[in-house]
This record gives C-alpha cells, structure tokens and sequence, in this order.
C-alpha cells in the first residue's frame, strides 16, 4: 500500500504518494485552464484551493491526435486522465520534503510542438531521483494550433499572445521557482533539460529574457536553436489553418469565433491540414515564431552574438537521428542513386541561394553532398537510403547542435557536446542510434516491459543507462558531467570540439568531420529554418 504524503504550497495543500522509494505528486496545476477565453492567451495564475488536492494520477495533457487503439496505447505520451484544455499541469518526484535544498531537473518533452506529455510513463522521474537525490519535474504545456497558432497579425479581434508553449513552460518554471522548496529542490540550482522539441524549446529561452534567471544549467537532446518561424511564414500557416476551419482571416470576430468553436473541431482541422505548406523538411509546423518579446531574433544569432545565457550547456545528438523517420519509410531506404540525386537537388533548392543561376547551385551542392557521405567514417559504403538518412541527421539535428556549441563555447560559457552511438539488438541498421532511442537510458526505464524487445536490456545496455544518468545527474548538481568513476568528458572547445560518445566505439572524437563541417557551413542554412 502506497503511502500518502501532503505538502503545502502558497496556492494550497497537495497530496502525493510513496512508491519505489520517492515521494510522487502528479497533476499539480501550475496555471490555470486554457479553455474559453484562456484560449490564445497567455497562462494565468491557478486560483487558490481550500481542500488537499489529490496529486496521485496524472493531469490531463494538451489536446492532439491520440488514436483509440487498444494495444497501441502503452506506446501514447497521453495519460489515461486523456486531453483537455486544462492541460497545464506538472509532476513532481523528490526523495523527500524535507528542506533539503536538492538539485532540480525540469523536463520539456518532445513531440513535434503537436504531440507529447510529461507524463509518458519513458519520463517517469522516480529513478533519477532516487539515484541522484535529486527532484525531476516534468511538465505538460500547450501543443499544436492551441500552442502554436500565430493570430498577432490578423486584426479582426480579440486580444491574442504569440508563442503560448513557450509562455507555459516559462510560468512552469515561475511555479518551480516559488514552489520547488516544499518539495525538497534548491530554486537556485535548476537544471532545463529536454529532447527534440523540449531541447528546441530550452534553446530558445535560454535567448528569452522572460525566461532568465529561471534556470541555471541547461541539457539539450537532439534539439539546436534554429527552430523559429517567421512572422510571415506563421502568418501563412494561420491563414491556411483557418481557410480549413471555413472561416475569413479578416472577419472582426475571428478571435472570439475560434473561442467558441468545441477543441475536437480545433485539433480535427490541424489533423486535416497536415504538415508541409512552404515549411522546410526538418522545421516544425507549430514552433515557435519570431515576435517582440519572448523571441526578438532567431535563437542561434543570440547565441552567437553573446546574447543568449551564458549557463553551463550539455548539448548533443544521435549517431542516426533520421532512421527514426526512416525506419517504417520503406520508400526512403530503398532509394536509388538517380532519385537520392533528385532528392538532394530539391533539398539544397529549398535553402538559401539555392534558386539563383538556375539552381546550378543546388545541383552543386547535392554533387558534393553525395561525394562526401557515399562512404561512412569507417569507409564502409553507404546505400543511397543511409546516404539520405546520414545527410538529413547532420542537416536537422547534428550540425545545428554544433553551430550552437562553437558559439556557445565561443563566448567561454561551460560547454560539453556528446554524440550517442548505441545501437539495439533488433533491426541495428534499420533503427540505428535513431532519434528519441537515448531516452530511456536518461530516465533509466530500460526494463519497461514492451522496450525489452527493441533494447534487450543486456547489461551493456544497463550500463550505458548508469553512466548517462551519473553524467546528467552530475552536470545537475556541479555544472559538469564528469564524475569520479567514469572516463573523462572533454570541455568542447571552439573550432577544436570534441564529442564524448555514448555506446560508442571510442570514448570521444572531433564532434564532424572538418570536411562535413565546413560544407555546412557553406550551405548556411541552418539558421534560417533551411
């Protein structure tokens, strides 16, 4: 039998339970319900209450396509408390509430800035807690068209804010800041750590001054700084968003139609309308959009021009981030050389200068591209499907994660870089290091029933698990991963970076090879959404 145990905040009492040797309170509202006339606002404060909240179950995440499959649904981020407008919500997991002052780790989740929760069960923060003695929270924060949708520009009314999921995350850290004390956490020690989106999401408010002073050390996976739109693109994704919804961009009771209309009908014209629409491959329909607060300029100029916060950065990606999308695309690993050649043309036209003296450019580039990833680092030749896997991973997640780590480091900020190689058991070279397959040895849920299969959880593996945990855990506490029992992490240094491997063959390497580097920096894109 679970034990109970109440804590009280400045909002009112909670009440957690015991389990697996921490203390657990899910579902606290850290604002207030974005339905109605919440919609397109900014979070506001949650209002007091007078009786013990029942924190023992997850809170609901933000509304998204979930599926009603039955033996799909351990495989959904969405709890069974399901999807809804009060959405904004976290959990908490601490060894004690005892005034212990320990480290804090605040995770943003993945998902595409479409789907995703704190709450999938991968993000479970009772064994980082218990191993570290530390207090992990996840949070839940607003998603898709209920996130994302930029309607500043539109002048038929209502008062809207830009970039709601941001806004979220940054009043989750305002509860952590004033609340993390009952709960055992240090408000001056907090670590901002997150994957994909939720690593895209902390890059940019390590740029955002709402958001500075919130955290003091910041973990990035498989995520840069590159992830923003312009208004002008947002502007046009809102316009085709809502010529889907049937209604005018410019009636003067835009705003308040929206509010009206039921969520499900919301979410069902984002599920219609689909991706693409002039954003560039590996962009995300409903990131974040430059405007005149929380994102003043695209992220990785802040960063390079020593705006950005110079706090302690672990950055790093995937060995094969892209076979994630790959791996159930048969079309896309049986390519040919004569359309991987197609692909690659259309790909560097889509970047900047691509389109000039007739796409010579572009034709150049895909030229060069080719030559330079038909054989892999160990000169084994790649098919044309890896070559276009091997290409995408460096284009999307690797090279935007060193180009922020050269500014970052540039600017003398603490700066580690890691590349993670392990590769599991089933399907090796379909699934590779893929995209997302670190986060179960971060949260150390390897022994998941339904992950045996894909992980094994062979005692390399377990291993593995042990010493990211210790690294991330001592980078939480000290501002550093290293720790007195495993090999030593290099510092990256400016043009001089090295990358510390995970489950890899060697213990670090030159973190891109200079020729790959230089290319990318010669194509210059990243910066720009290319």
């Amino acid at each position: 039998m679970n034990s109970r145990s109440r804590v009280q905040t400045p909002r009112g009492a909670v009440a957690g339970i015991e389990e697996r040797g921490v203390l657990a309170f899910r579902g606290i509202p850290y604002a207030r319900s974005t339905a109605a006339a919440g919609r397109f606002r900014a979070p506001e404060p949650v209002a007091p209450w007078a009786d013990t909240l029942d924190a023992s179950r997850f809170g609901r995440a933000s509304p998204q396509a979930t599926g009603s499959s039955r033996p799909l649904r351990r495989f959904s981020a969405v709890p069974e408390s399901g999807v809804g407008e009060d959405c904004l919500n976290l959990n908490v997991w601490t060894p004690a509430t005892d005034g212990g002052r320990r480290p804090v780790l605040v995770w943003l989740h993945g998902g595409a800035f479409s789907h995703g929760s704190g709450s999938f069960h991968l993000y479970s923060g009772d064994r980082l807690a218990r191993r570290g003695d530390v207090v992990v929270i996840t949070v839940n924060y607003r998603l898709g068209v209920f996130g994302g949708l930029h309607l500043e520009s539109f002048a038929g009314g209502g008062e809207v804010d830009s970039n709601l999921a941001l806004r979220d995350q940054v009043a989750a850290l305002e509860w952590v800041r004033e609340n993390v004390e009952a709960f055992g956490g240090d408000p001056g020690n907090v670590t901002l750590f997150g994957q994909s989106a939720g690593a895209m999401s902390a890059a940019t408010l390590m740029a955002s001054p709402p958001a500075a002073g919130l955290f003091h050390r910041v973990i990035l996976q498989s995520g840069g700084a590159t992830n923003v739109h312009s208004p002008q693109l947002a502007r046009r994704l809102a316009e085709i968003y809502l010529e889907g919804l049937g209604l005018d961009p410019d009636r003067a009771d835009l705003v308040e139609s929206l509010r009206r209309m039921d969520a499900r009908e919301l979410l069902a014209a984002q599920i219609r309308m689909g991706t693409g629409h002039g954003v560039a491959l590996g962009q995300l329909m409903w990131q974040p959009t430059l405007d005149r607060e929380l994102v003043s300029e695209i992220p990785q100029a802040s960063f390079r021009a020593g705006r950005a916060a110079a706090l302690p950065l672990l950055i790093g990606s995937n060995l094969d981030e892209w076979k994630m999308f790959t791996a159930t695309d048969k079309k896309r690993r049986a390519l040919d050389e004569d359309t991987l050649r197609q692909y690659l043309v259309r790909t560097f036209e889509a970047g900047p200068g691509g389109n000039e003296g007739g796409g010579e450019i572009a034709r150049a580039r895909a030229e060069t591209a080719f030559a330079l990833y038909r054989v892999s680092a160990q000169g084994t030749p790649r098919s044309p499907g890896d070559i276009w896997a091997s290409l995408q991973t460096d284009r999307v997640f690797h090279h935007p994660a060193i180009e922020l780590a050269e500014a970052h480091a540039g600017r003398g900020a603490p700066t580690w870089f890691y590349r993670f190689d392990w590769v599991p058991p089933l399907a090796p070279r379909r699934v590779g290091a893929c995209h997302s397959i670190e986060l179960p040895f971060v949260f150390g849920t390897l022994r998941t029933p339904w992950l045996r299969p894909l992980f094994g959880a062979s005692s390399r593996a377990l291993v593995l698990s042990d010493r990211i945990q210790d690294a991330w855990l001592s980078f939480a506490r000290n501002g550093d991963p290293n720790t007195a029992t495993d090999t030593p992490w290099p510092r990256y240094e400016k043009e001089e970076g090295r990358a510390t491997l995970l489950g890899g063959r060697a213990e670090s390497e030159r973190a891109m090879d200079p020729a790959l580097r230089q290319f990318w920096k010669e194509v210059g894109g990243s910066e720009r959404g290319f």
